[in-house]
């Protein structure tokens, strides 16, 4: 369950940001700036979510957060549709060079889920390795597992997803596979702590 929570969120993070470039195309192009500026974004959300997730892995109670952690991406990305546009629309209207305006208008609405989803990984990495006692080892696979979710998700909505349906749609779509890995943490958490008799 924890392995398919770690695919989950690596291809929701690849769907998002290649359906990110998409939303960011009608008001700055399609050129290499823009795509720099989200790639970074992610990049760096990814990185302070990892760095955020290490330390909340450390606390006590650590893989308690897991679900709540997992719950916050998946409601902005599905709601993105009712802010996203609008935000572009008023950076847009604000007339920034294309680089700026592109780099701003991506920190606004992409870092925040990114950082959430980094922070899932650290947090898989501690459950596992406390649970085979092996940290090498379980590092190397959740990331592994991570890293093949972020293939999966890239090539989908590269080659599928994007002709299927419009870009709206297609981050809701990215939104429920985020939903599909809450679930998990949820039903993860009710089997871990099963409910006293009464």
């Amino acid at each position: 369950m924890l392995y398919s929570i770690a695919f989950l969120s690596g291809f929701a993070v690849m769907g998002y940001e290649i359906l990110g470039t998409r939303v960011l195309f009608p008001y700055y192009g399609s050129s290499v700036y823009v795509l720099g500026a989200i790639i970074s974004v992610f990049l760096a959300g990814l990185g302070i979510g990892y760095a955020a997730g290490g330390r909340i892995a450390d606390s006590s109670s650590g893989a308690n957060h897991l679900s709540r952690i997992v719950f916050f991406p998946t409601i902005l990305v599905l709601s993105f549709p009712l802010y996203g546009y609008r935000f572009c629309e008023f950076f847009y209207a604000l007339n920034f060079e294309s680089r700026v305006g592109a780099l701003l208008l991506s920190v606004i609405i992409f870092l925040l889920p990114c950082v959430f989803l980094g922070a899932v990984i650290p947090i898989i990495v501690k459950i596992v390795a406390t649970n085979s006692g092996r940290i090498g080892r379980a590092a190397g696979n959740v990331y592994a597992v991570s890293t093949s979710g972020s293939i999966a998700g890239t090539l989908f909505t590269s080659f599928f997803l994007i002709s299927w349906m419009s870009v709206s749609k297609g981050i809701i779509f990215t939104g429920s596979v985020l939903a599909v890995a809450w679930i998990l943490c949820v039903v993860r958490a009710r089997i871990r702590s099963p409910q006293p008799p009464r």
